[in-house]
């Protein structure tokens, strides 16, 4: 399932289906293993945010400094930066401040 859900968002927003499970499996370890919050928050990423390679890994990277982090709550504060990245990156510290 995970390399079918690769495939499609890979082609939607040309990243390499290979690296997207990558991210997929550390923003997971990273949040409970939830693998489902996590296909919505990279999704989100990707598609409304316009992250790219580079800005994916330094997102997925600064996320697991700061875990363990509820991938439901990521999700919801990354929708909430309506495409600005640097509201996205945000969005990892305010999910950080709200948990401890």
């Amino acid at each position: 399932m995970s390399e079918k859900w690769a495939k499609k968002l890979g082609s939607q927003c040309n990243l390499d289906p290979d690296f997207l499970n990558t991210v997929l499996e550390e923003l997971s370890e990273s949040c409970f293993g939830d693998a489902a919050s996590a296909k919505k928050v990279i999704e989100e990423l990707t598609l409304k945010c316009s992250l790219n390679e580079d800005e994916l890994r330094k997102f997925i990277s600064e996320v697991s400094k700061n875990c363990p982090m509820d991938a439901k709550k990521l999700y919801k504060e990354v929708v909430k930066a309506e495409g600005k990245k640097e509201e996205a990156f945000e969005a990892i510290y305010d999910v950080r401040r709200r948990t401890f």
